[in-house]
């Protein structure tokens, strides 16, 4: 019976090994982001607080008002924006998407662009069922931290790309 046991935990383990499975590592950052501020997100919302912890788990040295010279992560917009997709025949919305719209760029420690200005848009839909109508606003308020944790992991992704 442990023979059959190990012979199949060998089986598994070289199936998995051989499909290319492997966990996602945290993001490599462009070179001149060694050591970075970030404008436009207050420390204390979401996604502020989110990309702190991300741009600290990829290596990157976190600057508040230093005079050293460090490359700025600027966000200029961070908007998010629930719309109507739908409306039922009792003219009630039955469908709504939540939108979160971030505009970044990075400058480096000489003042010059690491990361032209870049968009990320992403969006959930959800069904407004009236039958179940008080779990609606926690419902919303999942999804939209859903996204917000999304967003982070998108601007990583896209520094990322941009590095290489």
């Amino acid at each position: 019976m442990n023979f059959h046991r190990l012979l199949a935990t060998l089986l598994l383990v070289s199936l998995l090994s051989a499909c290319g499975f492997h966990l996602r590592e945290e993001a490599r950052l462009p070179v001149g982001m060694q050591q970075v501020a970030i404008e436009g997100a207050d420390a204390s919302s979401p996604l502020g607080r989110d990309l702190r912890k991300a741009l600290a788990r990829s290596g990157a040295q976190l600057v508040e008002g230093s005079d050293e010279p460090h490359a700025v992560l600027r966000i200029g917009s961070n908007t998010i924006r629930t719309d109507v997709l739908s409306v039922g025949g009792n003219a009630r919305a039955n469908e709504f998407t939540i939108r979160y719209h971030v505009e970044f760029d990075v400058l480096g420690a000489a003042g010059d662009s690491l990361v032209a200005r870049q968009t990320i848009e992403l969006s959930r839909d959800f069904t407004f069922d009236a039958t179940q109508a008080l779990g609606i606003a926690a419902e919303q308020d999942l999804l939209t931290e859903e996204l917000q944790h999304a967003m982070v992991q998108a601007i990583l992704r896209k520094l990322e790309a941009l590095a290489r």
